[in-house]
């Protein structure tokens, strides 16, 4: 083995280990945006148990 060879094993396995870091790093700072997101919104108020989503159509304005 030459020195060359040697100099390129050891590169190739910090490089492969500095790029697993990085994407393990985004990956986990993406990971923690997106919960944290919730955090600083206000949460919509809660609705009463009789009241739907959906209004209630009344018998005189139903469209054809």
């Amino acid at each position: 083995m030459t020195l060359n060879s040697i100099i390129n094993m050891v590169l190739r396995r910090l490089v492969s280990r500095a790029v697993n870091a990085g994407v393990t790093a985004g990956i986990s700072a993406v990971a923690k945006r997106g919960k944290g997101q919730g955090a600083g919104h206000r949460a919509p108020p809660a609705r009463q148990a009789g009241s739907s989503r959906i209004p209630s159509v009344k018998p005189g304005r139903r469209q054809s």
